[in-house]
């Protein structure tokens, strides 16, 4: 297997289908606000999750497992509830939020290193420099 292709299948498209996910967000946002969003989005992930499951064949159910789904669906909706309202009660441009989402790596990276025990995997150096990129970058962009 080409090693580039877990790349481009859990990195490099993840990233396009957000970019644009961002764009009609805040159209959506703009013609019906965070709640509306939320439940077309919520339906079309559900709908998807089930085409999924067809082509994909997972693995059996659990309590376990469908815990942990659920709680990252509610973390997910609530994270994108609030970006919605932001854009509709707030007016904020999308160009600007973005870029701090982006941090939601740093979260990511900190929430892994520390509860999933991944800490011994990371360069520290590496760490500290792609932290401050991040930081930088999200500030720079957002106040373009």
């Amino acid at each position: 297997m080409n090693s580039l292709w877990p790349i481009i299948v859990g990195g490099v498209l993840p990233a396009i289908f957000w970019g644009i996910t961002a764009i009609f967000q805040k159209q959506s946002a703009t013609a019906t606000g965070s709640a509306v969003y939320l439940i077309a989005f919520g339906t079309a992930c559900a709908f998807t999750g089930l085409i999924a499951a067809l082509v994909w064949r997972p693995a059996p159910w659990s309590i376990e497992g469908l815990g942990f789904a659920a709680t990252a669906g509610a973390c997910f909706a609530l994270g994108t509830g609030l970006i919605s309202f932001a854009l509709f009660a707030y007016g904020v441009p999308v160009s600007r939020l973005a870029p701090i989402w982006s941090c939601n790596v740093l979260v990511t990276l900190a929430i892994g290193a520390l509860y999933l025990g991944e800490a011994s995997e990371i360069n520290t150096v590496k760490l500290a420099a792609g932290t401050l990129l991040i930081l930088l970058g999200a500030l720079l962009v957002s106040s373009a």
